[in-house]
């Protein structure tokens, strides 16, 4: 007997499918639409995390000191430093070797290199940059360094711009973030709206159907069952047909893609791979219960009449 109606139910809903066969390709296009949305933030989530991630590891405090420095007094102050329990390692870049990083910083600029050849001695002192142990421990650093008045010794602290260029980051994947989800939950609504019509639309045309099964005693949940099913299939052709098309996308322009994230360590298709289950999985049920809960309303409120 259970068999029996869960063949029907199906049948019912497949009918129903078939039937306004374009109604369902709109419906599914426009679950589709609301998935690139979904999965575009999720990665663009990603992406800016581990783009603010990587240059946190890029990142240190320079110290930079004067041409006529002792090198005993610098060799202490990096003994000093690496003995904080924040700092993961401390460098020692002499004057020779921050001269060499300087020109080939440079190397393109005409103007800087005649000017350094011009000069008869090296204008740069010694320099120690300063690994922590976490991307967050720098300030704590600073202030130990201050606390120590070891900033008094060196010419330049660098690290502000550092510090700048974190921010900014953060700033705009906030930005990306509720731009993303407002788009989300616009094709969303959209979605739930055109799922709402097409099984009213559903509803009306097996209207005599359901006057019929009514009439000899069908329990609601009979009636609603069809319709629910159909909201379901609607959320998972969508998402089979999103995933196709993405992945195929993905995989074209992976090429390109790899050349501007090669630097921040992110590939779209491995981390979609790896977390390919856990998506598909939030996305699918995420979609069957949206497309249920606006089956359910419409039905209610034709069983209410």
């Amino acid at each position: 007997m259970f068999l029996l109606s869960l063949t029907r139910i199906i049948r019912f809903a497949l009918q129903n499918f078939y039937r306004n066969i374009w109604l369902s390709l709109v419906t599914i296009t426009i679950i589709v639409l609301t998935l690139l949305s979904l999965t575009s933030l999720i990665i663009l989530n990603a992406g800016v995390n581990q783009t603010i991630i990587t240059v946190k590891n890029k990142i240190d405090v320079s110290l930079y000191f004067t041409p006529n420095i002792d090198t005993e007094t610098v060799s202490l102050i990096k003994e000093q430093i690496g003995k904080y329990a924040t700092v993961a390692e401390v460098n020692l870049i002499n004057a020779t070797q921050a001269l060499e990083k300087f020109k080939n910083a440079h190397a393109n600029d005409s103007t800087i290199k005649e000017a350094l050849n011009q000069l008869e001695t090296n204008p740069l002192g010694p320099t120690l940059t300063i690994k922590a142990k976490n991307a967050n421990l720098y300030p704590q650093i600073l202030e130990q360094i201050k606390k120590d008045k070891l900033d008094t010794l060196a010419e330049e602290i660098d690290y502000d711009d550092n510090k700048l260029v974190i921010e900014k980051l953060s700033v705009i994947g906030q930005k990306i973030k509720k731009v993303g989800f407002i788009i989300s939950i616009v094709f969303t609504i959209i979605s739930l709206l055109v799922v709402f019509n097409t099984i009213r639309i559903g509803i009306y045309t097996h209207r005599e159907e359901i006057n019929i099964m009514k009439l000899v005693g069908a329990e609601n949940w009979f009636v609603r069952l069809p319709f629910l099913f159909e909201g379901a299939l609607y959320a998972f052709i969508g998402c089979l047909f999103f995933w196709l098309i993405f992945y195929l996308a993905v995989s074209l322009i992976q090429p390109f893609l790899s050349s501007f994230l090669i630097d921040i360590n992110f590939n779209i298709m491995s981390y979609i791979w790896d977390h390919f289950i856990y998506i598909f999985g939030f996305e699918l049920i995420l979609m069957i219960v949206l497309n249920t809960i606006s089956g359910f309303v419409a039905i209610s409120k034709y069983l209410r009449t």
